[in-house]
């Protein structure tokens, strides 16, 4: 791994990847979209160590979209490379939403066009309430090619999704929330004290039921309701053979409910 992108553990069970290119506003170029790659196959492989991800960027931004500047370079005008650099972002956002570690998005500053599809990738986003969330490619006669015209309505509905990916709208963080976009918005100064303790909560709990509960979710969601219960039913035989955390996580309430109604601290 370069200086590009920084990968600390802050808290057990808890991996923080800070993209830095701040001089750039994080803006992606194909080098640090496959050091970003290479670094969710190192979690992946450290499944139950690591069980939260933590995705940031340095500076006064998250990440600013495709690096505009890298692209008229010559990459533009290379289809073939084009191509490569958009394959590899759509695999970026997939290998998120897929791995079996949660992915926390943390955002300040800016979080546009590409930078915003990274982030719709996650599982749940955390906002500094005066950060700008906005899919802006259709400002530069662009469209999304990370998953932002089918990830976004399906956030935010389909008419606000419109309205966003249509005119270039920007939210801020605290319009994420209402929105449904986020699921907490805070202020810029709490941002950091605020996801690692969403993350180092999450990471309390066993790393087979938080894989399981992604999974039916992830793909429940994109199903019917009743094959979406099925599934849910499945994937809960599956859990109670693979894991001796239910037996442990009931044991451990009925000791504690024992002792409560006995009277015991």
């Amino acid at each position: 791994m370069s200086d590009i992108l920084l990968i600390d553990d802050p808290l057990p069970g808890v991996r923080v990847l800070t993209l830095n290119r701040p001089e750039r506003l994080n803006a992606l170029n194909g080098d640090l979209v496959r050091e970003l790659l290479a670094a969710l196959e190192g979690c992946a492989s450290s499944a139950g160590k690591i069980k939260v991800i933590v995705l940031k960027g340095a500076g006064r931004a998250f990440c600013a979209g495709a690096d505009l500047k890298w692209l008229a370079e010559g990459t533009l005008a290379d289809h073939a490379a084009h191509g490569r650099f958009h394959d590899d972002l759509s695999a970026l956002c997939d290998r998120l939403e897929n791995l079996d570690q949660v992915v926390v998005g943390q955002v300040h500053g800016y979080a546009l066009a590409g930078g915003l599809e990274v982030l719709l990738a996650c599982d749940m986003i955390v906002a500094a309430a005066d950060a700008q969330l906005g899919d802006e490619h259709i400002r530069r006669n662009l469209i999304p090619g990370g998953g932002g015209s089918q990830r976004l309505p399906r956030k935010v509905g389909l008419a606000r999704g419109l309205s966003m990916l249509l005119t270039g709208r920007r939210l801020t963080g605290d319009e994420a929330e209402r929105w449904g976009l986020a699921c907490a918005s805070v202020p810029r100064d709490d941002l950091d004290a605020a996801a690692l303790e969403l993350a180092g909560g999450m990471a309390e709990r066993d790393a087979q039921a938080l894989a399981y509960m992604k999974r039916i979710v992830r793909r429940g969601i994109e199903l019917p309701l009743r094959d979406g219960l099925w599934l849910e039913l499945y994937q809960q035989h599956r859990y109670r053979s693979d894991s001796a955390a239910m037996d442990q996580g009931v044991a451990d309430f009925a000791a504690s409910s024992g002792r409560k109604e006995s009277g015991d601290a």
